[in-house]
């Protein structure tokens, strides 16, 4: 099956006309012109092979090079839109370079020189990020601690002095450009330039829900003012640290009331699941980790606020936070474990908006889509397979080995996600394929789903599938299922269009029965 990407030139044309008239409220979360977000986070800035807190390291120079060389830039751009990446969240520390995994350079409170310019003439738009955080061993750096700053100045009345500032700092830096800033519809179908904001979370004594919501359009409403744009905010809704966190459960109604809330975009999210294993490389605890993680997600996606699905291979800082209790996980710590990138493709469905890799050069922490010692185009790889679709489709090419096997899609793949995908039910052992009447693909331990338009997608297994296949399959006198497996009695039966399939304890074959 071949998938196409449309480009994003006639995304940003499309933003200047009908698209941006209020009149396709059911697109908020999109991109201006409707295409889902593929974006991944960028560090801008020279990287250090020598840099002894790296756990993956490029093997490509472009890689490291950004700012000593700048004729890199726009090779590195164009491998991110084979990439089927349309959108770079644009990361620069909040003034905080010391904590960046490249050596970044201040330009007018931006450590992004040559972002913008990189992305001429390629089908990418800039999603800026602004991250929040205090480092006390650089006391001089003008930080911006979200927590502090938000809805109002810590003590005072004043809204979110820094935030503001930043964002007109991100103004001037867009001001000849402002077609490469990503714009993403709101509840009200109108396009807003988008602003990531990563911590997203409150001190402020007292406040609640609505008001941590209404402080969005606050800001938003100031920035209309100042600058006569209208912004919005992707959140990254922070699991720990802070006396206020926006959960789903209490917080969704009010952010999915509040237009300038695009969309919620994690980052990393399962660090504050309370779920990992301190000083553990969580292989065995994986599972929980991944169950806790779609468990989140669909927490969000049910409260109706879009969700950018934030995925990584996988996660090691054990060596820049040494003394945290945190942990590592994923194909991580020189061993090839495919589990967690397949589980995150898993996550793909039509309730998410979008998906945001983490992170194009995090080499820090171990999550780095691109060509490494460690794992080599691998993550490159999965990260191209993982965008080609429709984020808001199920379609997932399945990795054994660090290598492609199969793609599962379509009305199969619900299916197999439905029954627990590669956990629960088996990882595939072919691409889809057609049969007499309809397709059909295979799964480990002797598992099929079979699907046609009329019939819908059902799973067969063990001796009933062995008998069906023995039989002709949907070519026989049975043809399609039309059920999955179920409980009959003192045994198990599928029914067909034709049908049935019927096995009970203590048989040595399954036992057809043709109408």
């Amino acid at each position: 099956m071949t998938f196409i990407s449309k480009s994003l030139f006639s995304i940003i044309a499309l933003t200047t006309c009908c698209w941006a008239q209020g009149i396709h409220p059911e697109w908020r979360g999109l991109l201006a012109g409707g295409q889902p977000v593929k974006a991944v986070y960028f560090f801008a800035g020279e990287g250090d092979n020598n840099n002894p807190v790296y756990t993956s390291h490029p093997t490509l120079p472009d890689d490291l090079h950004w700012n000593s060389d700048p004729a890199s830039r726009a090779r590195v751009m164009s491998r991110l839109a084979a990439a089927h990446v349309n959108t770079v969240v644009m990361s620069y520390w909040s003034d905080m370079p010391q904590w960046s995994p490249m050596a970044l350079t201040v330009q007018n409170g931006l450590t992004v020189p040559g972002v913008v310019d990189a992305v001429q003439n390629l089908p990418l738009v800039i999603m800026p990020a602004i991250e929040s955080g205090f480092d006390a061993s650089h006391p001089q750096l003008p930080h911006l601690n979200f927590q502090d700053d938000f809805p109002h100045a810590q003590g005072t009345v004043n809204l979110a002095p820094g935030l503001i500032e930043r964002i007109g700092w991100l103004v001037q830096m867009f001001r000849n450009d402002m077609n490469r800033w990503a714009q993403i519809y709101d509840m009200n179908g109108e396009a807003r330039y988008a602003i990531n904001i990563l911590h997203a979370c409150s001190d402020e004594r007292g406040i609640n829900d609505a008001a941590f919501a209404s402080g969005f359009g606050a800001v938003a409403y100031q920035i209309e003012l100042k600058y006569r744009i209208k912004v919005g905010f992707t959140l990254d809704t922070i699991g720990s640290g802070c006396g206020y966190i926006a959960s789903p459960r209490s917080a969704g109604a009010a952010l999915k009331a509040q237009p300038s809330v695009l969309a919620i975009m994690g980052f990393e999210s399962e660090v504050f699941s309370g779920k990992l294993v301190p000083h553990d490389n969580n292989r065995a605890n994986l599972p929980n980790l991944a169950a806790w993680k779609r468990a989140a997600l669909n927490d969000w996606v049910a409260t109706g606020v879009p969700v950018i699905l934030d995925v990584s291979n996988g996660y090691d800082g054990h060596l820049v936070f040494p003394n945290s209790p945190g942990s590592f996980w994923g194909d991580n710590q020189s061993a090839t474990d495919d589990r967690w990138r397949n589980w995150m493709s898993e996550l793909k469905n039509p309730g998410i908006k979008g998906i945001v890799m983490d992170t194009w050069n995090g080499y820090t922490e171990g999550y780095a889509a691109v060509p490494t010692r460690e794992h080599g185009d691998t993550v490159y790889n999965w990260l191209s397979d993982l965008l080609e679709p429709d984020p808001r489709t199920c379609s997932h090419m399945h990795y054994v080995n660090g290598t492609r096997t199969f793609r599962v899609y379509g009305a199969i793949c619900d299916k197999w996600v439905q029954l627990g995908g590669d956990l629960g039910f088996g990882r595939p052992t072919s691409n889809e394929q057609p049969t007499v009447h309809g397709r059909r693909s295979d799964f480990a331990d002797g598992k099929g789903i079979f699907w046609s338009a009329s019939t819908n997608a059902h799973e067969l297994h063990g001796l009933i599938y062995q008998a069906y296949v023995e039989h002709g399959s949907d070519g026989g006198c049975l043809g399609l299922p039309v059920s999955d497996e179920e409980a009959d009695g003192a045994g198990r039966v599928n029914h067909f269009q034709h049908g049935t399939i019927t096995w009970k304890q203590g048989d040595k074959a399954a036992v057809i029965h043709c109408q």
